[in-house]
């Protein structure tokens, strides 16, 4: 397909035929026009441009056709077949050369660097150039050019250019590139990936020049009509972690030591397998023979193969016994020892038994105070994981003061295990490696290292890492660090002053905020951006983002656009201004994009009217706060930012401001599949609702409805290390400027918002529920999710290491919430996992607990109540979910169900629990709170009201009761059951809400006592603000009981009764007409009603106590009785899934190894291997054997070794055991373990043969096979030292494994990506 210009020549890429649209239908990102000669040039360069324009000149050899007829012409009288025959001969060979000319030389069509109409341009550097690229100027850049600026319109072309090799290093610097009006920029395409490096620099301070309407300063902008087209090298563009990165690289961290005055030889002994320093140990050689002694011992009782270093402090040569400098020399290798003289500074490093090979070191002699340097010693190692390590010692003497010191630390780099295929990555790539903590700040940035042993999910970085990330599934739920590579070949940077240089921005930031920006206007033609660097873009300003689609309106095919606007594998880091926003913009893709160390909301959906966004496979991380809106501040941005605000109104941080988000989505229908959000100051995804559109979209007229629209796809994202919450779905902005009536803040945070999706966003249709499907959420702060609303359904879902997993808040409260439903299901909550965190980074809090009481990072605070499903109102559903590992410490109550402290809110008795699951190490199932710290006085309304409904006796083993607090004696009767550590009570019965709703008599304290208890009243504060125009107070009542109401000063003019969540029986004797329906709190014909009337004109107090008790007084009696505790365990209670990853469509296989020595076998702990559901135990002492299909996840085989046979374990390991196979093996007892088995463990997997403890405990997990995968792992234990376990979910049926290629598993993912494309 060609288009004619109207000079008749071809036009280097298909233009568009916009017509009114400003778009067009036919374009192909990339594509060139067919080849063609380029015609003479007709139209004159613009001044600017005339040293630039060197026209391209095309050779191409001409067919010598010709030449053959007048040679066979001349031998017409030869033989005519001869003739013919050379003829046809000559023809055939100069038709191939010519083809194959051709062929090596001939432009890619889809390559836009190859257009043949294209000129070379070489503007030079001239930062005063204003450069107009304009119709007929068509540009192809070879070389590196400083202008002021540029603008390609009417038709103007300019494409970076490009070679096979990617060869070429192309930086533009220029203050702003604007496209517009038929202008074209292109770097690379979709087809042809751009190979080279090309760099544009946007450079300029803000209080320089002028700006450009629409646009600001340094910019690259795309105005209607404007094409840019950014294609760099493909890559994967971030994966996650698949074996545990330890702080340092070395399992047990690295070591220092250096100390003056030690006096004598100071000994670490080194574990060769891992690295850790076994024993610190001092031997005073100078003073004591006796020491002398002690340290021969020590090393001839040492495990051969143990690294020895030694250094020595002060002196110690006096007492050094010959036989233990022989000694020193026999086992470690030393040459110097025996000359050792005082106060000379030597330093050994060398393994028992391994001789002079194995031994380094150095010696100085003492003169003047001082040795002259130091005595170092030094030798590499390599761990049983294959981690390069050094041990270095030293000894010296300096101005009179000795000296001395070790080091053992990782060397040659530290190589990282990724769960996808990597190849693309290079050496000198930066790439980020998120935290698994709770706080953002130990996310980590490493330069790649080049890495011969690597295989294709390897590399290995030049950073010893400073904490650990973990890259395993925990307790069930994916605690895998993300890591995004950073580089791209095309890169597109701000450049920024060395300081903040205005009064405004230095106020928060010590930096230069004001970066580069990319902004798209309505009706471009195409805009398609894929694996593009962006690096400190934005600015600290409404409108300047490093991406920006602004008023752009439908920009997919339901706008007209035949190839869908896209991002892709974007890297966005180190930026000022958010990461990619997108304003009154519907239908764009976002895909594989990272956003890194950025401030404010980085992908921000902004006006509330943007629908049909898709965000796939995104990571954010290191999301700061920002100034430009409230909601991106933190506390001491928020106070101090007050030009907006009305008056002298100081705002309120944790109300107004606090927000910044990673995800900020302002309506619900937009899709999030496979995203992860790795760390903000406050949350990782944040819904909102604005009820009214905000921003430039408010004059636009448009109907938001957002609070009332169906949630598109939430599928498969993860969220960590947020301060505030992972996911919060809850709260609007304020859509009115500052007033006396409200003095805040424009779009500051606003609790007017709820959301209740409906169908058509109508309410008078049915509600449609929100699903939040698979969701993984670890080490938040506060929550792991926050939930208002409804109706509202998550599941699949992974909590663990959160203060609170999970709190479901409702719509609102009766009589304005028209009632709703919450319902979490088939999930999974872990109070404290073996993830035990790292203190740094910002991490405040470190104390003890979990299963095992080890010290471990915290939330919030030592003291802080941790929980693993928290109700606040209701009603709510919690079904077929497990719990694990919710363990109370000295400190704190660590409860799995658990309620909102300080409430003054309602709590309706139909919050419901069904089908749930205790682990063995939960030990206090719901907690009601107790008075204390964080609980205060547990006093307000909620905090008595606090009750659910044990359906099916899965918590309380007592089927269809209720379960409150313990003092609450509205609802108990005598046979109720007191559970003491919970501070609840477990009773039958049934039970509704009272709404009192009172007016004129605000500031009352309402007292409700039941007639059976008069002893025991609840005095109920109210819910409303004082301020209010009415108080409303709504106790959980039994029905069928008898109840008086008192007040604590006159009683209210007007009081309404309401029974609201009860099931046809009414209060005060009265039937109901009508069935409730659903979760409404009343019947299908609205709320009936009391309203009581006080005409008594006297001011005394309304308690009439003394009157009505002992007088109404009734003996407290059972309805309904009590059912008989359940004793058969729920075979279908809890979750039915085992592990929940971010990568559902495959298969874990869940297996643990516990091995026990002969002092453990005699304990509880026992020693066995686990693979599934099924447990391999001992018959007797000896070594466990367990082979599993890595393929099918099936055991193939188990074999017990004990006694003499245990000799032929190595040999069963070597031969006897299938390839695609993984190997458990433990041990049990004083097992004497054989030489030979370390050599077997080496073909299984270790990098090395491993130092094997005599009569010690072992666990390891191999695999046989042609690769070593990441999850192998050994533990040894000597002899008396405990039980050995590892817990491992290997994934199954990989390709790496050999495995033959299965029926590709259905990805769930890729097929909701395809239906939100299809959303329009």
């Amino acid at each position: 397909m060609q288009g004619t210009d109207s000079r008749g020549s071809s036009p280097a890429f298909l233009r568009p035929q916009n017509g009114s649209s400003h778009r067009s239908s036919g374009y192909v990102p990339g594509r060139i026009a067919p080849l063609r000669p380029p015609p003479p040039s007709q139209s004159h360069a613009a001044a600017e441009f005339t040293s630039g324009r060197q026209e391209a000149q095309t050779r191409l050899p001409s067919l010598p056709v010709e030449q053959h007829r007048r040679q066979a012409e001349a031998n017409r009288h030869k033989n005519t077949l001869i003739c013919s025959a050379i003829s046809s001969l000559s023809l055939f060979v100069a038709l191939g050369i010519f083809l194959g000319i051709a062929s090596k030389y001939a432009p890619d069509e889809n390559c836009p660097d190859q257009n043949p109409r294209l000129k070379n341009w070489s503007p030079g550097k001239d930062p005063e150039k204003r450069v107009i690229i304009k119709k007929g100027d068509l540009f192809r850049l070879n070389s590196d050019a400083t202008v002021h600026s540029i603008v390609i319109q009417d038709g103007g072309l300019l494409v970076f250019g490009d070679d096979k090799e990617g060869s070429k290093n192309i930086t533009l610097r220029t203050r702003f590139i604007l496209i517009k009006d038929g202008g074209m920029l292109h770097v690379g395409a979709e087809k042809c990936r751009y190979k080279s490096k090309a760099t544009i620099i946007l450079y300029g301070k803000s209080n320089e020049g002028a700006d450009v309407p629409e646009f600001g300063k340094k910019f690259i902008g795309v105005g209607p009509e404007g094409t840019l087209e950014l294609h760099g090298h493909q890559k994967v563009s971030w994966t996650l972690l698949s074996k545990t990165v330890y702080f340092s690289g070395l399992a047990y961290g690295h070591y220092t030591f250096k100390k003056n005055f030690s006096r004598g030889l100071n000994v670490r002994v080194i574990d060769q397998d891992t690295a850790e320093v076994l024993e610190v140990l001092k031997f005073d050689t100078h003073e004591f023979a006796e020491e002398s002694l002690k340290l021969q011992n020590l090393l001839k009782n040492g495990h051969p193969g143990r690294i020895i270093a030694i250094a020595v402090g002060d002196s110690a040569a006096k007492n050094l016994l010959e036989e233990t400098r022989v000694t020193i020399q026999n086992l470690l290798g030393s040459r110097f020892v025996r000359g050792l003289s005082y106060r000379q500074a030597w330093a050994l490093v060398g393994v028992i038994g391994g001789g002079n090979s194995s031994c380094n070191e150095s010696v100085r002699n003492y003169e003047n105070h001082s040795t002259g340097g130091k005595a170092l010693a030094q030798k590499e190692f390599f761990t049983v994981d294959g981690q390069k390590f050094v041990v270095r010692a030293y000894s010296e003497w300096n101005d009179g003061v000795p000296i001395s010191g070790f080091q053992v630390e990782a060397v040659g780099g530290v190589i990282l295990n990724l769960l996808d295929d990597v190849s693309t990555w290079e050496p000198g790539d930066r790439i980020v490696v998120a935290s698994t903590d709770y706080s953002m700040y130990q996310t980590e940035e490493f330069t790649l290292l080049p890495c011969m042993e690597c295989t294709k999910h390897q590399v290995k970085v030049k950073e010893n890492p400073q904490f650990p990330h973990v890259g395993e599934v925990i307790d069930g739920v994916d605690m895998r660090a993300e890591v995004g590579v950073l580089t791209r070949n095309i890169l597109i940077k701000g450049e920024t002053e060395n300081a903040c240089y205005l009064e405004k921005e230095c106020q928060f930031f010590s930096y230069d905020t004001f970066g580069g920006h990319i902004k798209i206007l309505k009706n471009f033609t195409s805009v398609h951006l894929s694996y593009v660097e962006l690096k400190q873009m934005g600015q600290q300003q409404i409108g300047s983002y490093p991406v920006h689609f602004h008023l752009c309106g439908d920009v997919d095919e339901k706008g007209g656009y035949t190839f869908k606007t896209y991002l892709e594998g974007l890297s966005i880091h180190h930026c000022f201004s958010r990461c990619v926003t997108v304003h009154a913009t519907n239908g764009l893709l976002i895909k594989d994009t990272i956003g890194y160390d950025t401030l404010g909301h980085c992908f921000f959906i902004e006006d509330g009217i943007e629908q049909r966004n898709t965000l796939f496979h995104n990571l954010g991380l290191v999301t700061k706060p920002g100034t430009i809106l409230p909601t991106d501040r933190n506390s001491s941005m928020c106070i101090g930012i007050r030009d907006k605000v009305y008056g002298s109104y100081v705002p309120v941080p944790a109300t107004d401001c606090m927000a910044v988000s990673t995800f900020w989505i302002s309506h619900p229908n937009n899709h999030l599949i496979n995203n992860a959000a790795a760390g903000s100051q406050d949350a990782g995804i944040w819904y909102l609702f604005h009820r009214v559109a905000t921003g430039d979209s408010h004059s636009l007229a448009i109907e938001t409805k957002s609070e009332l629209t169906p949630l598109g796809i939430f599928y498969n994202n993860r969220v960590h290390s947020n301060f505030k919450a992972g996911l919060f779905i809850d709260k609007g902005v304020k859509t009115t400027n500052a007033s006396a009536d409200d003095p805040r803040e424009y779009l500051c945070l606003d609790n007017n918002a709820r959301f209740r999706p409906h169908q058509d966003a109508d309410p008078e249709k049915p509600r449609v529920a929100a699903l939040i499907d698979r969701l993984i959420s670890f080490k938040n702060n506060d929550h792991g999710a926050w939930v208002r609303g409804g109706d509202i359904l998550i599941q699949n879902s992974g909590f663990a290491d959160n203060g609170i997993g999970l709190t479901f808040a409702s719509d609102g409260s009766f009589p304005n919430d028209e009632g709703a439903s919450q319902e979490v299901s088939e999930s999974l909550f872990i109070g404290e996992s073996k993830n035990y965190g790292f203190q740094g980074g910002q991490n405040k809090y470190v104390g003890t607990g979990g299963i095992d009481n080890k010290t471990r990072t915290l939330p919030r605070n030592r003291t802080f109540p941790i929980r693993g499903f928290q109700i606040y109102d209701g009603p709510i559903h919690l079904t077929k979910c497990t719990f694990k590992n919710f363990v109370p410490t000295p400190d704190r109550y660590t409860s799995a169900v658990g309620f909102l402290m300080k409430n003054p809110w309602q709590m309706t008795p139909k919050n419901n629990i069904s089908l749930v699951k205790f682990g063995p190490n939960v030990s206090l199932k719901a907690f009601f709170g107790k008075p204390g710290p964080w609980f205060e006085e547990g006093d307000l309304d909620g905090d008595k009201n606090s009750i659910f409904h044990d359906l099916d006796g899965s918590v309380t083993d007592y089927t269809d009761t209720y379960v409150g607090r313990m003092d609450n004696y509205l609802i108990q009767h005598p046979k109720c059951i007191n559970i003491t550590e919970w501070n609840g009570v477990v009773c039958s019965g049934s039970y509704a809400q009272v709404y009192v709703q009172t007016w004129n008599g605000q500031n009352l304290s309402m007292t409700i006592v039941r007639d059976e208890y008069p002893a025991n009243p609840m005095v109920l504060r109210g819910i409303n603000q004082r301020a209010a125009a009415f108080q409303q107070y709504q106790p959980v009542v039994m029905l069928q009981k008898g109840y008086t109401i008192h007040w604590n000063g006159k009683a209210p003019n007007v009081t309404y009764l309401y029974l609201i969540n009860f099931n046809k029986l009414l209060f005060l004797f009265l039937q109901a007409k009508y069935n409730r329906d659903g979760h409404s709190y009343c019947s299908s014909q609205g709320c009936e009603r009391i309203k009581i009337v006080t005409k008594d004109s006297s001011k005394g107090i309304s308690n009439c106590m003394t009157k009505a008790y002992p007088k109404y007084y009734q003996v407290p009696t059972v309805i309904k009785q009590m059912p008989e505790k359940t004793t058969v365990p729920c075979t279908k209670c809890g979750t039915t899934q085992t592990v929940f990853t971010s990568d559902p469509h495959r298969n874990y296989l869940l297996v643990q190894i516990n091995s026990s020595d002969e002092k453990e076998s005699s304990r509880i702990q026992k020693a066995f291997i686990y693979v599934n559901d099924t447990m391999f135990s001992f018959k007797d002492n000896g070594i466990l054997i367990v082979v599993v299909d890595a393929c099918t996840g099936t055991v193939v085989g188990n074999k017990l070794f004990s006694g003499v046979d245990i000799r032929r374990v190595d040999g069963y390991l070597k031969s006897g055991i299938p390839q695609r196979s993984i190997i458990l093996l433990s041990t049990r007892g004083d097992v004497a373990i054989p030489n030979s088995l370390a050599e077997a463990l080496m073909s299984l997997g270790t990098a090395k043969p491993p130092y094997l403890q005599s009569k010690g405990s072992l666990a390891f997990l191999g695999f046989r096979g042609n690769i070593k995968p990441s999850w192998i792992k050994l533990f040894t234990s000597p002899a008396g030292h405990g039980l050995v376990q590892i817990e491992k979910y290997i994934p199954l049926q990989l390709e790496e494994y050999g495995c033959a290629r299965a029926i590709k598993r259905r990805q769930k993912d890729l097929e909701l990506l395809k239906k939100a494309a299809r959303s329009h």
